[in-house]
């Protein structure tokens, strides 16, 4: 791989890496620069297979990453902007530690509470972090309304996201703004319209203009120079790691149930951690083959070799899911609570992330780690501080209440709480001889009764201070205990620890209950001073309280906590003392800190999703000698918006690179996610055979019926050949027919649930967003989000990689004579719609436009046909009349079968004055229509009442 020539950084490499060395690159780009689609056409190179040096390696990567930036720009504001997010602005003030000319434009925002336009389409906007934002003194309705003379072009990164205290958002602007007081001039507006966020692109472009040579290169190097053992275990090493092996095999996989596969993989990769010659390994997992369950194996196992590794996936996503699979596995494992969970952190975007619906998570996530711990932290009322007020509390409960609350007297609770009531006394005793000798307590019980009885209802007794108190200091010490043994890594806290810190606990419980039923004495009988807080009878066991003292004093002096100041150095000491660590790829950027301890492991979940150029940032992490990636080539690749970076190789992983260098694959071979019947074509087609099906998917409980007919079992494809495409939003296409059909299927899915209440979640999938969009409008009236026992998700094809429903109803939507299928022919896209099913596929779409388009589709109908799964839509009475019913409705409206064709020949919409003249019907075709809806809904009637 790479040649033997060295490279040097040069001074240009320094300034790039300027923490906002990309932002001023960004900033340059005038708006005609912007809405120029070829800004970079001839700049951007095809990304090589061989490299002179890592240095070329990352460079290559750096002009179509600004192509690809300025792609997604381009886009937000060519034909996106008229709906962007927006807030308007009141304030714009210097930030006066930051604001140096001429680049350091450093400002606060302060923003409206919220927007006064009335739109309904108009969503409340609060600028994050990393957002790109445009000033604009109107809501823009195209590009051009964001430079206009009273507004130039002006651009700005949010630093910061709204501040709690302040409510001002740190922005870094392109150009100088003028600082003014909008309020004070209700004339004058300013806006913030969204463009994008530009935080990953940052984070790679710093990941690619990192320091050049030494040890953050180590792992790059070696991944990306093939050699005789490349993805195979180490035969020189191997003898070293059978000890581990031994141990995982017996601890762990045999408790999981592991298939051969899965379990070979999770110890070829055990096998690496005393390797000093293997480092990388590929895991291959299609679709439903257990690849999380895998990977959840693998970093426990890694956990109890207390091997310090790194998890990443490309999306949110995907990392909760390894993440929530990889805590029900600790979880079941631990012996006391949550205790060992502080070995293990999830960090990322709170809001982002959505952890309410992942529940136990918050255990492991960092944000709430950080915000429990600095509670345990705190010296004014932290751990130690409790622990020392509960030891003295307890020691001389009468003391604390003297001192806190003390017998006071009416006059005395009257000159605390209402000093005014003292002056009016003073006056009524000089105004009127009634007052003359009576003291300042007689005129309160006499003139101020309100006062008496606030301070009856106020005064507590020592009693009441005692139980009070204790409950209060019960429920701080529980909380603290439980923070500390769940948040606290295992090196900080031992077990021996933590089982004394159990005990407590049952005495706390033990003793509160006591306590609610003790009786008090007033004063302290000195003869029971040395065995027993004297105001406790015997209702109080001597021997608990004195146990519970000696746990305390011994807690005291067996936790020593760090002392650490401040959220960031929290959020270091969790991150630097965790075994595991999960986040997404681009988020991995957070262990570049000064003294984070190195991480050893790597694994990526998802990789063949991942631009290579982002795994460039976990990859040079220093310390690390080991990377795993997990992913499947087959399926979707990483989303590239822009054509001419993808074209340059931009989309490929570093997953799919090593395949193409001769890495060798570890294949999980046994899927346990669909019917046979499903699973029999996308295996035989995208993996050669070599995958089989699980013993489970093999019952009969796995043949599910939820309609009756041939039509509708495990798999068929549904030949609906009066379909017609057309342009729907933008240049995406619809059907209306095969949406109607849907809608329809939907419905009679529905009417079954009702009948037999056998849960059901059904998952559409077309390739075009204008038939989701089409298709949600059809089937709302069938759906409900608080029904949990019949779901229905309309998504695009790459909105569903990774996910699974029990049926799935793919809309093909291409309907022509030209056998056009467009993007739909592309085969990792058709391999992640077939998968994603588990008892029930039904693929709907013209049989002759899809078989005359030389592609995957041919062969999937000319399959469907072999196997008697081929269906034709009208042999259904109610689909064929929901068919006709749609035509009927289009010829109505003038769209013939000529317009179609001529549609579909030219794949153009027609303008729009075109547009206006065919699809406005006429008085009487409208009237028919009406008629027609009439009919219909008398039918729907009468079947719902047969």
């Amino acid at each position: 791989m790479w040649k033997n020539t060295s490279s040097h950084a040069s001074d240009e490499d320094d300034n790039e890496n300027a923490t906002f060395g990309f932002l001023d690159i960004v900033f340059s780009w005038s708006l005609k620069d912007v809405l120029n689609g070829n800004l970079y056409r001839n700049k951007v190179k095809k990304i090589p297979e061989t490299f002179n040096s890592p240095t070329d390696y990352k460079n290559s990567f750096i002009t179509p990453l600004l192509e690809e930036t300025h792609s997604d720009l381009y886009s937000s504001l060519s034909t996106g902007v008229s709906h962007a997010p927006f807030c308007e602005v009141t304030k714009v003030e210097r930030d006066i530690k930051e604001f140096r000319l001429p680049k350091a434009l450093f400002y606060q925002l302060s923003l409206k509470s919220s927007t006064n336009v009335d739109e309904k389409d108009v969503v409340k906007y609060e600028p994050e972090a990393g957002d790109l934002i445009a000033f604009t003194d109107n809501r823009p309705r195209r590009a051009d309304d964001l430079n206009t003379q009273r507004c130039p072009y002006t651009i700005a990164y949010v630093i910061a996201p709204k501040d709690d205290f302040s409510g001002e958002i740190l922005i870094l602007s392109s150009k100088c703004l003028t600082e003014f007081d909008f309020k004070k001039d209700n004339t004058k507006k300013m806006f913030a319209v969204q463009l994008m966020n530009m935080t990953t692109n940052i984070r790679i472009w710093k990941a690619l203009n990192s320091q050049t040579e030494g040890e953050h290169l180590d792992l790059i190097k070696k991944v990306l120079r093939p050699c005789l053992n490349s993805g195979e275990n180490c035969k020189i090493c191997i003898s070293r790691s059978k000890s581990e092996s031994s141990f995982i095999q017996d601890d762990i996989i045999r408790a999981q149930n592991l298939n051969e596969s899965q379990e070979d993989a999770v110890l070829s990769s055990i096998s690496m951690i005393n390797c000093y010659h293997s480092n990388t390994k590929l895991i291959w997992g299609p679709p439903g083959t257990g690849k999380t369950k895998t990977v959840a194996c693998l970093l426990f196992s890694l956990l109890k070799l207390k091997t310090r590794t790194l998890t990443c996936a490309p999306t949110n996503t995907a990392i909760l899911q390894v993440a929530t699979r990889l805590h029900s596995l600790v979880k079941d494992s631990l012996e006391y609570d949550t205790y060992g969970l502080g070995d293990i952190v999830l960090f990322g975007n709170s809001n982002r992330m959505k952890l309410g619906s992942h529940p136990g998570l918050e255990n492991i996530f960092l944000d709430n780690r950080v915000k429990n711990l600095m509670q345990c932290f705190n010296p004014s009322n932290g751990w130690k501080h409790t622990l020392e007020y509960t030891i003295q509390f307890l020691n001389d409960p009468e003391k604390e209440y003297v001192s806190e609350i003390g017998p006071k007297s009416l006059e005395d609770f009257a000159r605390e709480k209402h000093r005014d009531v003292l002056y009016l006394y003073f006056t009524h005793r000089h105004a009127s001889d009634k007052y003359i000798d009576k003291t300042f307590e007689e005129y309160l019980r006499e003139s101020h009764k309100d006062i008496v009885k606030e301070y009856n209802e106020s005064f507590m007794t020592m009693e009441e201070f005692v139980k009070k108190r204790f409950r209060e200091l019960r429920e701080r010490l529980k909380f603290l205990i439980q923070t500390l043994y769940t948040h606290l890594p295992k090196s900080f806290i031992s077990l021996a620890t933590v089982k004394i810190m159990f005990r407590a606990v049952e005495l706390l419980r033990s003793i509160g209950i006591s306590l609610y039923n003790a009786k008090f004495k007033n004063t302290l009988d000195e003869n029971e001073k040395e065995s027993i807080p004297a105001c406790f009878e015997l209702e109080v066991s001597n021997i608990e309280i004195a146990e519970f003292l000696r746990i305390l004093t011994l807690l005291s002096s067996s936790i020593s906590l760090p002392e650490l100041n401040g959220r960031v150095p929290m959020e270091k000491f969790c991150l630097s003392n965790a075994c595991l660590i999960l986040c997404t790829v681009s988020s991995s950027i957070k262990l570049y800190t000064e003294g984070m301890t190195q991480v050893k492991f790597l694994v990526i979940d998802e990789a063949a999703q991942l631009k290579e150029c982002e795994s460039a940032i976990p990859l040079q992490l220093p310390g690390l000698q080991h990377c795993i990636l997990i992913g499947d080539e087959k399926q979707l690749p990483a989303l590239v918006k822009s054509k001419i970076a993808d074209n340059c190789g931009f989309g490929r992983s570093m997953f799919e690179r090593l395949v193409m260098l001769g890495y060798k694959k570890h294949m999980l071979n046994v899927q346990y996610r669909m019917h046979p019947s499903i699973s029999l074509f996308p295996c035989k087609e995208f993996y050669d055979e070599k995958i089989s099906d699980a013993p489970c998917v093999k019952e009969q409980s796995y043949n599910m019926t939820f309609l009756e007919g041939d039509m509708y079992a495990s798999f068929s494809f549904i030949n609906i050949a009066k379909g017609k495409e057309k342009f729907g939003r933008g240049h995406s296409l619809k059907n209306i027919v095969e949406a109607a059909v849907i809608s329809e299927i939907i419905k009679n899915l529905k009417k079954e649930f009702i009948r037999t209440k056998k849960k059901v979640s059904i998952g559409i999938i077309s390739p075009y967003n204008a038939q989701v969009f089409e298709i949600q409008a059809k089937i709302k009236q069938y759906t409900s989000v608080s029904d949990t026992d019949f779901t229905v998700s309309v998504r695009s094809v790459d909105g569903f990689q990774g996910g699974e429903e029990d049926i799935i109803i793919m809309s093909t939507v291409r309907s022509n004579g030209s056998g056009k299928v467009g993007f739909l022919s592309n085969r990792q896209r058709a391999n992640v719609a077939m998968t994603r099913a588990r008892y029930c596929l039904w693929i709907l779409g013209n049989a002759s436009t899809l078989a005359n388009s030389d592609s995957i589709w041919r062969k999937l109908i000319l399959d469907a046909k072999k196997r008697d799964c081929y269906h034709n839509a009208d042999e259904d009475k109610k689909l064929a009349r929901v068919i006709d019913d749609v035509l009927f409705e289009l010829e109505l409206l003038g769209e013939s079968e000529s317009s179609f064709k001529k549609l579909s020949l030219c794949e153009k919409p027609e303008d729009d004055s075109s547009s206006s003249r065919t699809m406005k019907p006429r008085g009487s075709s409208m009237r028919l229509m009406n008629q027609l809806r009439g009919v219909r809904s008398l039918r729907e009637d009468m079947e719902s009442l047969l």
